[in-house]
């Protein structure tokens, strides 16, 4: 099925962008020419970040924009809730759009009240500059960066139907979305119920399959809004939208904090797509297994041992390769090791793929990652 590669990222066409930075803390927009209908998929933690409960109450009545702040989560704060809500008439009031129709959302450090006279005044020169330009989306992009070192931005088109997307997210992520956050717009032309579905979807099969250090954040949210110009089956929006979610899911593994390597793990021959589901999110959260890739140490034991933690195999049955590019290895036969020297060559390389097949049934799953460094203990430690 035919896909082409846009650049105009969330300004697909009445859509427009724009942020700023100061210091540590930047603003963010998106703003539709119309209110959208929207769909939304948020943290599954039991205590969630200001943004997340505001958020919730607006999202049946559409939203016509998102400001976005990074530099602090608005999260664990007596007050968040209540500061949540009035950047969301700041937002309305510099637009000339009504609150209700304003999503928000924040990233950053937890436990620390929002700076809002710093936010209201990053919201002018923001509003000031939007665009329906590319540059608009990359500046939106760029300003909700944290401990991110690329931009994540991508914009498809299929049938017709475009979807574009920013995202923000590079650790604390772990398999139930991330310390991430993600907006998407739309022209498909889909009730909110059938954009819910397929959301939650293509959810669980991308961003759900993300681990850099599985951590779950109390922020994570994916914002989609769709403005409806464009007719379109279910089957074909599906089908884009997952795509652009696994894509920006890789891009989020790409940098993740301190990494050197990108993981792609793929289990086959599972008994159930359960099973293999929980086979490779079991390999890219184990630090062990993650470690061995920072090392470039080809020691299979350890991926092993992170199925068998997860789900009953035969070990007999098992067959499991390294894969970069043009280059492949088979490390285990039939539950046997063989010459690794091939392995650890594959190893040096940046991107890395494990194919696992357990010989067992007809499911497969893929989830990825990155390794785990010293880098990843310093940024952490250091943060604040």
């Amino acid at each position: 099925m035919k896909m082409e590669r846009l650049d105009s990222g969330v300004c697909i066409g009445g859509f427009k962008a724009y942020g700023v930075r100061e210091g540590k803390y930047g603003v963010a927009f998106i703003v539709c020419d119309q209110v959208c209908d929207v769909a939304a998929v948020y943290t599954k933690s039991s205590v969630k970040g200001a943004h997340i409960l505001v958020d919730e109450k607006k999202q049946s009545n559409g939203l016509q924009a998102i400001i976005v702040n990074s530099g602090n989560a608005n999260a664990y704060v007596k007050d968040g809730v209540q500061d949540a809500e009035r950047m969301c008439e700041i937002a309305a009031k510099e637009l000339g759009i009504k609150a209700e129709h304003v999503g928000v959302a924040s990233t950053g450090i937890t436990g620390r009240k929002l700076d809002l006279e710093k936010i209201e005044k990053l919201v002018g020169k923001a509003v000031s500059k939007l665009t329906y330009s590319a540059e608009g989306s990359r500046k939106a992009a760029e300003a909700i960066m944290t401990t991110d070192t690329k931009v994540k931005e991508l914009c498809f088109e299929h049938n017709g139907i475009r979807v574009g997307s920013i995202a923000k997210g590079a650790g604390m992520i772990a398999p139930d979305l991330a310390t991430m956050l993600c907006f998407l717009t739309t022209n498909a032309d889909l009730d909110r119920e059938e954009l819910q579905k397929a959301l939650e979807r293509s959810v669980e099969d991308s961003f759900n399959m993300l681990v850099v250090d599985g951590d779950m954040s109390p922020n994570d949210t994916v914002l989609l809004m769709s403005n409806r110009k464009k007719k379109c089956s279910l089957e074909d929006f599906q089908y884009i939208l997952d795509h652009t979610t696994k894509e920006m899911a890789k891009l989020m593994a790409w940098d993740g904090e301190g990494a050197t390597k990108f993981l792609e793990v793929e289990v086959k021959g599972a008994r159930s797509r359960e099973e293999a589901k929980a086979a490779a999110k079991a390999v890219t959260s184990s630090p062990l297994v993650k470690t061995a890739f920072y090392g470039e140490n080809p020691n299979w034991g350890r991926i092993v041992a992170a199925v068998g933690s997860r789900i009953g195999f035969s070990l007999e049955k098992i067959d499991l390769f390294f894969e970069s590019g043009k280059q492949r290895g088979q490390v285990v036969e039939g539950g046997v090791g063989g010459d690794l020297e091939k392995a650890a060559e594959i190893l040096k390389n940046k991107e890395i793929k494990v194919i696992i097949d357990l010989n067992e049934g007809d499911w497969k799953a893929t989830a990825w990652g990155c390794d785990l460094t010293e880098d990843y203990v310093k940024i952490n430690a250091r943060y604040n």
